[in-house]
């Protein structure tokens, strides 16, 4: 980030989205895989490298790779993007709406303690998106930003305090299989249980977006030491592309400071963001999934910028920080007049 008039420079911004610092990743950092062609065109364009300069950090949860609900005592389950670096989220429980779905699950998953009144915890509607369908499911995500210059609870949120009380559910449970208990719980006992999240941590903009970059390569990349041992412990073969995941990020590179993300999301029509958002619908065969994909690609991607070219993302950028920029001018102007 730049520095203060005088000053050092200000922390980067925080939010449960984030990441930073004019580090580079090469465009042959994994330029490979059935998703190469999407993912290179979002990520570098027709540049050779790209950097990283908007001072975004990312609270993400690396999530645990055996699913224990679903596994049997002959028979071990992965989670869905099993081992990944991702957001808290999950699906709508009956009667929720999804804001209030995502601070059920940053409380479950994270071990966020969120306070009461609503009014202390504000999120921000970012984007609504359609996920690429993984084993012939295809989710729609509503994204939210909930950021740490507005939120203190966030701001002062203990990651080391939450990994200790994580490690401790992975003990306890160990304990539990091992007596052979845990395979007499009904399913909601498990899910009390079982770990589903394997560490959280505040991740620069490059870490994580390279992360997601590499779910997506031909030839197995691990993401860390952690998943590598569980896939060759369960014998996964391949990431769950994390697509989705990577384009958010880049959407929120795309804003040069809190204040121009909050001024964009509170413009948003959100059935209108949810109706240009769809483009896969229920019992679609694999070439009609192919057809819609390439449909939306080519037609849609105006009313949704996130899924754009790396061009059309520093477009964005530029047009975003002088807005920023004609804002923070905007009060002097008219001290000065």
């Amino acid at each position: 980030p730049p520095s203060n008039r005088g000053g050092a420079p200000p922390p980067p911004p925080r939010a449960d989205v984030a990441g930073p610092c004019g580090a580079e990743t090469p465009a042959d950092a994994g330029k490979v895989g059935g998703d190469s062609a999407a993912r290179d065109e979002l990520v570098f364009g027709a540049a050779d490298s790209v950097s990283f300069s908007s001072g975004w950090e990312m609270l993400l949860g690396q999530g645990e790779v055996q699913n224990w609900v679903r596994s049997s005592p002959g028979k071990a389950e992965h989670m869905r993007y099993p081992g990944e670096w991702k957001f808290a989220g999950g699906v709508l429980e009956p009667g929720e709406s999804p804001e209030e779905a995502a601070v059920r699950e940053l409380q479950e998953e994270f071990m966020v303690h969120l306070p009461k009144e609503r009014a202390a915890c504000k999120l921000h509607l970012l984007t609504v998106m359609q996920t690429r369908p993984v084993r012939n499911v295809s989710y729609i995500m509503y994204n939210f930003v909930a950021a740490a210059e507005e939120n203190p609870w966030l701001e002062q949120l203990d990651s080391c305090a939450v990994n200790s009380a994580l490690e401790k559910r992975r003990v306890e449970h160990a304990a539990i299989l091992g007596t052979g208990a845990f395979w007499d719980l009904d399913k909601p006992e498990r899910e009390q249980v079982s770990p589903e999240v394997r560490e959280l941590s505040w991740l620069d903009m490059r870490s994580a977006v390279l992360n997601a970059y590499t779910s997506m390569n031909s030839t197995l990349t691990p993401a860390n030491a952690f998943q590598a041992e569980e896939f060759a412990r369960l014998a996964i073969a391949r990431r769950d592309p994390m697509f989705v995941t990577m384009a958010l990020l880049l959407e929120v590179e795309s804003f040069p400071t809190l204040r121009s993300l909050v001024r964009h999301t509170a413009s948003l029509d959100p059935e209108l963001v949810l109706q240009q958002a769809r483009w896969l619908e229920h019992g679609m065969s694999p070439e009609e999934v192919a057809q819609a994909w390439q449909t939306w690609q080519q037609g849609a991607r105006d009313a949704s910028r996130s899924f754009t070219s790396a061009e059309g993302l520093a477009l964005l950028r530029a047009e975003r920080s002088h807005a920023a920029e004609a804002a923070a001018e905007a009060p002097a102007a008219e001290e000065g007049a």
